[in-house]
């Protein structure tokens, strides 16, 4: 019987205050100024109970995750050896023949949950309300124009996070689009 968090369990709720603190403090300057302040308030305590799993668990928070499921994927991504992708960033057109990740560029195309800007590859996670047919509709959409634009969109779904073979699959697949060798990948 598990009791308690474990460290991903941890790092999600990291991730949601960090998000939380981010845009309380407001601006730009704000970036990182979560984890930092999370950060300090461990290390202002002199015993705290589970130092070693939370000054774990917040080496991994990110304030751009969006979501549990979208923390729980870039936790898989890590585990396995991936490259870490950039977290909800604009992808956009871009008439020059950039890489069309940078935002103020030629044109907004989507926002990408896990962008990996090198590779050209967005991974989008699709959780419940993507099953909705206007929703479902909206996110083929988005997947063409990605792919005309030369991007490679991987959908990833809960299955693919807690499915053992799903999980492997997908991780196998992600590496072969990063071109990461799968004797590269750690596979649990």
């Amino acid at each position: 019987m598990k009791r308690g968090l474990d460290l991903d369990d941890l790092v999600v709720a990291g991730d949601v205050v960090a998000r939380r603190l981010e845009k309380m403090l407001g601006d730009d300057a704000a970036r990182g100024e979560g984890v930092a302040s999370m950060r300090a308030v461990l290390n202002s305590r002199v015993r705290p109970r589970g130092k070693k799993v939370l000054t774990e668990a917040l080496s991994l928070v990110s304030p751009r995750s969006k979501s549990p499921m979208e923390t729980r994927a870039r936790l898989m991504f890590h585990r396995a050896g991936l490259p870490a992708p950039e977290l909800n960033i604009h992808v956009e057109f871009d008439e020059s023949g950039g890489d069309g990740a940078v935002e103020g560029g030629a044109g907004w195309m989507l926002e990408g949950d896990f962008v990996w800007r090198d590779q050209r590859v967005i991974g989008e996670y699709q959780g419940e309300h993507h099953k909705e047919i206007r929703q479902r509709a909206v996110d083929v959409a988005r997947r063409h124009l990605a792919e005309d634009e030369g991007w490679t969109f991987v959908e990833i779904f809960a299955g693919d996070v807690y499915t053992r073979p799903k999980r492997l699959a997908m991780l196998r697949r992600l590496a072969r689009e990063l071109g990461v060798p799968a004797s590269d990948l750690h596979l649990a």
